[in-house]
């Protein structure tokens, strides 16, 4: 039984935030999401039994406007084979949609110790963006964004910053990856 409480949702997230140009690209972007194999959803209260509780179903249109005034909430299974809470949320003006993990719930699966603020080893970092970027791929070749950060969340609100008017230049320095689309692709760029 996987049961998950309210402290399992604390110290903050690490996500994949990405920004459409049609502002209701994101009801499509999230029925995508919640259809890949490695999550289980939706629950809409954080503390929730994922063998137990009843689910909402993810795919249909009313449960993806409750995005507005609620997250939907899920499970991941990792690469590492270690299952962590998960949300999905969207801005009140509905251009973004955010794939989040929290700190608290990722500390089931990796040693993050004090992240961010931390000096420990970063490898799970290494592991999670790449993860990440796989599954903002995966959203992209159903639903289009204009681009797309993957990091903690203070971080990857930086990329509301980066102009998307025509190319993207990508910064050299970044706290956060970036998923930047080409010719109809999306490429990655670790942060660095």
């Amino acid at each position: 039984m996987v049961r998950w409480k309210h402290s399992d949702w604390l110290n903050g997230h690490y996500e994949l935030l990405m920004i459409f140009r049609d502002s209701c690209a994101w009801v499509e972007a999230a029925q995508t999401l919640w259809a890949l194999p490695c999550l289980s959803g939706v629950w809409t209260e954080r503390e929730f039994d994922a063998e137990a509780d009843q689910r909402r179903d993810a795919q249909d249109i009313l449960v993806a406007c409750e995005l507005m005034e609620k997250n939907l909430l899920g499970v991941t299974h990792l690469r590492n084979g270690k299952a962590v809470p998960c949300g999905s949320a969207v801005s009140c003006s509905r251009d973004w949609l955010a794939f989040f993990l929290p700190l608290a719930g990722l500390g089931s699966a990796y040693d993050v110790g004090d992240f961010p603020w931390g000096d420990q080893d970063r490898q799970w970092i290494v592991e999670l963006n790449d993860w990440l970027a796989e599954i903002g791929k995966k959203v992209f070749c159903r639903v289009p964004f204009k681009i797309a950060a993957v990091g903690f969340e203070i971080q990857v609100s930086t990329v509301f910053d980066i102009d998307t008017s025509g190319a993207i230049e990508v910064p050299q320095g970044r706290d956060c990856g970036l998923l930047v689309p080409v010719g109809g692709e999306v490429r990655w760029y670790p942060p660095k």
